[in-house]
Protein backbone atom coordinates (compact mmCIF):
# COMPACT_ATOMS: atom_id res chain seq x y z
CA UNK A 1 0.00 0.00 0.00
CA UNK A 2 1.47 3.34 -0.99
CA UNK A 3 1.04 6.48 1.02
CA UNK A 4 0.31 9.63 -0.88
CA UNK A 5 1.02 12.98 0.68
CA UNK A 6 -1.92 15.31 0.87
CA UNK A 7 -0.96 18.47 -0.97
CA UNK A 8 -2.30 21.71 0.43
CA UNK A 9 -2.83 24.69 -1.80
CA UNK A 10 0.09 27.09 -1.41
CA UNK A 11 -0.72 30.72 -0.65
CA UNK A 12 2.81 31.99 -1.30
CA UNK A 13 5.20 31.29 -4.15
CA UNK A 14 8.72 30.50 -2.95
CA UNK A 15 11.62 32.19 -4.75
CA UNK A 16 15.28 31.62 -3.92
CA UNK A 17 17.99 34.25 -4.17
CA UNK A 18 21.24 33.20 -5.90
CA UNK A 19 22.89 32.72 -2.47
CA UNK A 20 20.03 30.50 -1.31
CA UNK A 21 20.21 28.45 -4.53
CA UNK A 22 23.89 27.85 -3.84
CA UNK A 23 23.22 26.80 -0.24
CA UNK A 24 20.36 24.50 -1.26
CA UNK A 25 22.58 22.95 -3.93
CA UNK A 26 25.12 21.96 -1.26
CA UNK A 27 22.79 19.90 0.96
CA UNK A 28 22.54 16.12 0.82
CA UNK A 29 19.63 14.45 -0.97
CA UNK A 30 18.01 13.56 2.37
CA UNK A 31 18.40 17.11 3.64
CA UNK A 32 16.94 18.43 0.39
CA UNK A 33 13.77 16.41 0.98
CA UNK A 34 13.50 17.89 4.48
CA UNK A 35 14.15 21.38 3.11
CA UNK A 36 11.55 20.87 0.40
CA UNK A 37 9.04 20.06 3.14
CA UNK A 38 10.01 23.26 4.97
CA UNK A 39 9.48 25.30 1.80
CA UNK A 40 6.13 23.60 1.18
CA UNK A 41 5.08 24.43 4.74
CA UNK A 42 6.08 28.07 4.35
CA UNK A 43 4.24 28.29 1.01
CA UNK A 44 1.03 27.00 2.55
CA UNK A 45 1.11 28.62 5.97
CA UNK A 46 3.19 31.69 5.28
CA UNK A 47 4.45 33.38 8.39
CA UNK A 48 1.46 34.35 10.49
CA UNK A 49 3.52 35.60 13.47
CA UNK A 50 5.84 37.92 11.58
CA UNK A 51 4.10 40.65 9.63
CA UNK A 52 5.63 42.93 7.04
CA UNK A 53 8.36 42.66 4.45
CA UNK A 54 11.08 41.53 6.83
CA UNK A 55 13.78 40.31 6.88
CA UNK A 56 12.44 37.36 8.82
CA UNK A 57 13.93 34.04 9.87
CA UNK A 58 12.47 30.75 10.97
CA UNK A 59 14.12 27.57 12.21
CA UNK A 60 12.35 24.40 11.12
CA UNK A 61 13.57 20.80 10.93
CA UNK A 62 17.19 21.76 11.54
CA UNK A 63 17.31 24.56 8.97
CA UNK A 64 17.43 28.27 9.62
CA UNK A 65 15.74 30.07 6.74
CA UNK A 66 16.12 33.84 6.22
CA UNK A 67 13.55 35.40 3.93
CA UNK A 68 11.53 38.43 2.96
CA UNK A 69 7.82 38.43 2.27
CA UNK A 70 5.76 40.29 -0.34
CA UNK A 71 2.09 39.96 0.62
CA UNK A 72 0.86 41.73 -2.52
CA UNK A 73 2.71 39.38 -4.88
CA UNK A 74 2.24 36.50 -2.37
CA UNK A 75 5.93 35.66 -2.61
CA UNK A 76 8.46 34.54 -0.02
CA UNK A 77 12.05 35.08 -1.15
CA UNK A 78 14.58 32.89 0.63
CA UNK A 79 17.92 34.66 1.06
CA UNK A 80 19.83 32.16 3.23
CA UNK A 81 19.28 28.53 4.09
CA UNK A 82 21.68 27.15 6.70
CA UNK A 83 21.86 24.15 8.99
CA UNK A 84 21.40 25.05 12.65
CA UNK A 85 24.47 24.52 14.81
CA UNK A 86 22.85 21.74 16.85
CA UNK A 87 21.86 19.82 13.74
CA UNK A 88 25.26 20.31 12.09
CA UNK A 89 27.05 19.02 15.21
CA UNK A 90 24.76 15.99 15.41
CA UNK A 91 25.43 15.15 11.75
CA UNK A 92 29.22 15.09 12.35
Amino acid sequence: MSRTRTRLTPYYRIDLSPDAWHEVGCVTADDFLVLQGVMDLLAVEGTPYEQGLGPHSVTVSGFEVHYTRDDVARTLTLHRVVRTHAEAAAAS
